[in-house]
């Protein structure tokens, strides 16, 4: 594979800062290797179910992913290579009785400290489905629609986005990696398209 270079809550989180020296390294969990999440998390899971899912649902099509159990969540992570940086993260709480589904806000800002680092921050912006095919002034509507079902968005003064997704049971980090990789498989994918277009 190439290599590729590389919302308002209950309480108001617009900036978060964590100046801890020697406690993450400069891209925090989002940006350790498969390894490094290995050791904070405990070792990825590889029952058949979960490889089945990761197959059937990736969360970056074509990328290396694992699946993690940590205190009673699941956290996905993808890879663009076997000993690269995570460049995409999702947090999912796992269903058991008596929890709710939903990301809390205290839960969402514990996630995004632990994803800070050293001179980083997470500033608050409109969320933005890379998928989506409007521009302009459609995308912002779109952006405040779906802000109004629950979806925020953050971005980190690296580039990192972390984005509260719609409906609020999911929290996704990526490196600006992961993008950039999602628009060069969708441009590899309309090439193919064309060419496989018969001469008639």
């Amino acid at each position: 594979m190439k290599k590729f270079i590389r919302e308002p809550l209950a309480f108001p989180i617009a900036v978060i800062f964590l100046f801890v020296p020697g406690t993450f390294n400069a891209n925090a969990r989002l940006g350790e290797s498969a390894i490094q999440c290995s050791d904070r998390y405990g070792p990825a899971k590889t029952d058949q179910v979960t490889l089945m899912l990761e197959k059937m649902y990736p969360i970056l099509e074509g990328a290396i992913q694992r699946t993690f159990q940590y205190q009673g969540w699941k956290i996905r992570a993808a890879f663009l290579e076997l000993n690269g940086p995570a460049v995409r993260i999702d947090y999912q709480k796992l269903l058991t009785a008596g929890t709710l589904p939903q990301v809390q806000d205290y839960e969402l800002a514990a996630i995004l400290k632990g994803e800070t680092g050293e001179r980083l921050a997470w500033v608050q912006t409109s969320y933005d489905n890379p998928n989506s095919p409007n521009h302009g002034i459609a995308k912002a509507f779109e952006g405040v629609l779906l802000g109004g079902i629950g979806a925020k968005a953050w971005r980190r003064t690296d580039g990192a986005i972390a984005q509260l997704m719609p409906g609020g049971m999911i929290v996704r980090l990526e490196l600006p990696e992961a993008r950039q990789y999602e628009e060069q498989l969708k441009v590899q994918k309309e090439q193919k398209a064309r060419a496989s277009v018969p001469q008639f």
